[in-house]
């Protein structure tokens, strides 16, 4: 998969679902994809809006760290690309949960 290889530039481990909590942070979740082809007209060429969620799992031990790795991960998707940071502890321990929104237009 494209999206695995270009994330790997970051090395960082990437999964396709959440793992136990043995499983230390920094990992990236390749999570909710959704489309829409509302602007498609319904017969010629398809336009579809995709959206991919990718969850960023990392340490709380460094803010400065994260956001190298929130800037790397967004060179590496080299797509439109949103962000949210906050603090989780939804996998057994309290860490920054980075959730990024990658958009593409395809026709």
């Amino acid at each position: 998969m494209d999206l695995e290889l270009r994330l790997a530039t970051t090395n960082i481990p990437v999964k396709f679902k959440l793992p136990d909590s043995t499983v230390r942070e920094p990992f990236y979740v390749i999570g909710a994809h959704s489309g829409d082809d509302l602007m498609s007209a319904k017969v010629g060429p398809a336009i579809v809006d995709t959206n991919l969620q990718i969850d960023l799992y990392y340490p709380i031990a460094s803010r400065i760290d994260l956001e190298e790795a929130i800037f790397k991960t967004k060179i590496a998707l080299n797509k439109r690309v949103t962000h949210r940071v906050m603090i989780d502890n939804s996998i057994g321990r309290e860490v920054y949960h980075v959730v990024f929104n990658v958009s593409e237009l395809i026709i």
